[in-house]
């Protein structure tokens, strides 16, 4: 009895450690990877669902995965946003398991045709949970927080797609360079990289006061020869038309263009909405809407979002397409997919943003242009070094170059030989010739190595003094020194059989390049050339061949010789500071008559003036292109501001004149979202002396490069004069939001455009040679007459233009009316202006 006691016991033992071992040993798991089957590139947030116990989880940023399942085999599913869903069997025995998911390209297209007639916002559940996106996306956006910091990689590729034999014909030396090919990330595309930048920054914000520093400690791009290509505004104008996004910006910025985000505050007047999955994993239960434009024309995309369900209705994952019937030129591909991952708080960060976009016609691709940035190290709420924020806003460190990129994803094989590839292409002596025509024609310059020759466009002109004019010049290059420049022309007129010259030069005075940003250098000018009244010395000072056939060209003209000497410092904060000195030497040609207000019989031939001047200029955050000392600004959302102060000093070196003025002028862009983009500018004045009036403000003379000036395009040069004045002006590019609400129109892909521009000035009693015997009177035609207005209490003056632009994707008409003072002689009153403006 004692014995079966025993035994029962010892079964009883023998089955509860079985028992207990089976409990042990069942529990097992499944691990692998998830990547695009195309890409062959990881997919983060794909989620995994064992379909027997309803266990989940879902990939980390690099697409890994872990799963505990019981042991045995088990029917899984994976899923992945805008990738078709995934049934497969897997044991636990699978420990490194490799899944490939395609691209699900059918199902947005079947959910719009399929809801497409009964859509409506009341009642609409998708509707009802993109208001609770909206109303909680304050506090989801990263910018909503109080202090954070991260780690910031970013990549950015610029290339061929597909590159035909063409390209071969001939040019036998490039076939290395043609045949690195990436046929990895897209299956239907071949990739040829023609630019590569790597970078790895740190990344702090602040909400309050609002505050934003990116430090870039490592950066890695590919150069081409620097006599040909400026390779700073590559990496400038494609930072710029692909610049970092978030699907919770109110519009995402992209090929120089404002996308409607699909969680925008009024997102919901422009896109319809669909509930079309739910998810649970180990992160929590999140459901999937997809999204599409209500009007397919406008700048809006379609996709899908996934958004958490956990009270916080945060965006999980976000997947954005650019409709192809979408206003704009030359894209045939473009999507946007953003990853984001629940820290330990629960606060989702966003993990992964990847933009691809395919350019071409038609026909096919011919570029393309693909941004990865993975963000990575959150500190949330961060620890700031004090400091930190001071200098610009974006701040490349000195050792960057020479710092080795740390990549979050690693290179492929045709990344990898990108580098290598260009720097012997740039070897090769059939590509120098490539480069040179294209410098030829692009720049209008012709390079010898340590100058070159140009610009193209100024080689021939014609005005009413000179007859033909024909001038050759030139500009030192970086071959020669980056710390000093020279630029100079030589020009000669056939009818007044005269040679005119200009010569400038600057030196850095910090020991660094005297082009490159920030800038310290001494510069000096002299020039003698035939210039419209109120022109400043300039090497491009106007006289080129499309300026010479303009219908409102100048007629009046001095003989003027100049010198200038001018100190220029730039500081960090996009603060620069101007001081010079400037004579001039001014005498009237041809049928320019400066006649005496008091006496009629008097005529002066000749004004002498020198002017001391301080100019102050502030372009917070500003990005520019340039090319030696010319600086062409990037316009974004952020102003410039100038003021200028010129006080003269009369007394010695021929003049007698005692004068001061001060400018100050303001520019801005502001961002409409759906409404485009409206350019401002606004200007002001005001001149104490007494001075003939060519020395006053006059308002359409051709001046320098600068991004305050206002074209008037419908006033006659010196057709008005003020000692005291203001100019505005207002440009509105509309980007088709009404040409795209209208049938079959909205096809043709036009855009509505207008503007206007407004002058007023005053002119004070001692100036008016109406009322001041002590100046010189208006000049006339050879009619007799008055060529010069005064508008004291008077109306402004204001011209105004409609139009349409991108017809054929190429060409701007614009209607151009004068608004104000019609009945003056020898005006145009309108006219049509045909101009060819190429954009996205």
């Amino acid at each position: 009895m004692r014995i079966g006691r025993i035994l029962c016991l010892l079964f009883l033992g023998l089955l509860s450690f079985l028992g207990n071992n089976s409990i042990l040993y069942a529990q097992s798991k499944i691990s692998g990877k998830i990547i695009a089957k195309d890409t062959r590139k990881p997919l983060a947030g794909a989620t995994i669902l064992c379909l027997a116990d309803n266990n989940a989880t879902s990939t980390d940023s690099l697409g890994n995965f872990s799963i505990n399942v019981k042991a045995g085999t088990h029917e899984v599913q994976i899923r992945a946003m805008g990738y078709k869903e995934l049934r497969r069997s897997f044991t636990t025995e699978d420990t490194s398991l490799m899944i490939a998911l395609e691209h699900e390209s059918n199902t947005l297209e079947a959910i719009s045709i399929t809801h497409r007639a009964k859509y409506r916002n009341r009642g609409n559940k998708a509707v009802e949970l993109i208001d609770l996106v909206v109303k909680h996306k304050n506090q989801n956006r990263l910018k909503g927080k109080d202090s954070l910091s991260f780690e910031q990689y970013d990549k950015l590729k610029f290339g061929m797609v597909n590159p035909k034999p063409i390209f071969k014909m001939g040019l036998s030396e490039l076939n290395f360079f043609f045949d690195n090919v990436d046929t990895l990330q897209y299956p239907d595309k071949k990739l040829l990289t023609i630019f590569m930048e790597e970078s790895n920054a740190k990344v702090y914000n602040q909400r309050n006061p609002a505050k934003y520093k990116k430090q870039i400690y490592s950066q890695k791009k590919t150069e081409f020869d620097k006599r040909y290509i400026n390779n700073h505004n590559i990496q400038s104008y494609l930072n710029y038309v692909f610049q970092p996004i978030d699907v919770y910006d109110e519009s995402i910025f992209i090929l120089n263009k404002q996308f409607l985000s699909p969680i925008a505050d009024n997102g919901k007047h422009f896109y319809k909405y669909y509930i079309v999955d739910t998810i649970f994993n180990k992160e929590g239960y999140f459901i999937q809407l997809a999204f599409e434009p209500r009007n397919t024309t406008d700048l809006l995309f379609k996709g899908k979002l996934q958004v958490s369900m956990d009270g916080s209705y945060a965006v999980k994952q976000a997947f954005l397409s650019i409709d192809k019937q979408a206003n704009l030129n030359w894209v045939n591909q473009g999507d946007l997919r953003f990853h984001y991952r629940k820290n330990e708080e629960g606060v989702m960060l966003l993990d992964t943003a990847h933009a691809f976009i395919s350019f071409g016609t038609k026909r096919g691709d011919a570029v393309f242009a693909d941004r990865l940035s993975v963000h990575t190290d959150y500190e949330l709420p961060a620890a700031i070094p004090s400091g930190t924020f001071q200098g610009a806003p974006v701040e490349i460190l000195a050792s960057a170059e020479q710092t080795p990129p740390k990549r979050a994803v690693d290179l492929n094989p045709f990344e990898q030989a990108t580098y290598s590839n260009i720097e012997q292409l740039n070897h090769k002596g059939s590509f120098k010739t490539l480069l040179a025509v294209g410098y030829l024609i692009a720049q209008g310059y012709h390079n010898l190595g340590k100058f070159e020759l140009g610009p193209l466009e100024y080689l021939y002109s014609r005005n009413n003094i000179e007859g033909n004019r024909f001038r050759i010049g030139g500009r030192s290059t970086q071959e020669l020194t980056d710390k000093a420049y020279v630029e100079a022309y030589a020009a000669y007129g056939t009818d007044d059989q005269r040679w005119k010259y200009y010569v400038s030069t600057a030196v850095s005075l910090n020991g660094k390049s005297v082009v490159t940003f920030p800038a310290h250098y001494l510069e000096a000018t002299v020039q003698n050339d035939i210039m419209e009244p109120g022109q400043n010395l300039s090497f491009l000072k106007g006289d080129s061949f499309f300026r010479s056939i303009r219908k409102n060209r100048p007629t009046k003209w001095f003989d003027m010789q100049g010198y200038q000497l001018q100190h220029v410092i730039e500081f960090g904060n996009h603060i620069s500071l101007t001081t010079g000195f400037t004579h001039q030497d001014r005498h009237t040609v041809g049928d320019l008559l400066l006649i005496n207000s008091g006496n009629p019989d008097e005529l002066l031939t000749q004004i002498t003036t020198n002017e001391a001047h301080v100019d102050l200029r502030w372009a917070p955050n500003e990005k520019f292109y340039y090319r030696n000392l010319t600086r062409r600004s990037i316009i974004e959302r952020y102003p410039v501001f100038n003021v200028k102060y010129t006080k003269s000093i009369d007394g010695f070196w021929g003049s007698s004149y005692a004068y001061d003025k001060l400018a100050v002028a303001a520019s801005k862009r502001l961002f409409l979202n759906q409404l485009g983009f409206m350019d401002m500018k606004l200007s002001g004045g005001k001149i104490w002396g007494t001075l003939p009036y060519t020395l006053l403000e006059l308002p359409n003379v051709k001046q320098p490069d600068d991004r305050h000036t206002i074209d008037f395009s419908m006033m006659n040069p010196m057709e008005f004069a003020a000692d005291e004045y203001i100019k505005f002006s207002v440009f509105h590019q509309m980007q088709g939001f009404l040409f795209n609400k209208i049938p079959l129109l909205k096809r043709l892909n036009l855009r509505e455009i207008w503007g206007a521009n407004m002058f007023y000035g005053r002119m004070n009693d001692k100036n008016n040679p109406y009322l001041s015997d002590k100046v010189v009177e208006f000049d006339k035609n050879a009619d007799g007459e008055v060529l010069t207005y005064v508008l004291n209490d008077k109306a402004p003056y204001w011209e105004g233009s409609v139009g349409i632009d991108n017809i054929l994707n190429c060409l701007r008409v614009e209607y151009v009316k004068r608004l104000t003072y019609e009945q003056l002689p020898r005006v145009d009153q309108d006219r049509f202006r045909v101009s060819i403006n190429i954009n996205f």
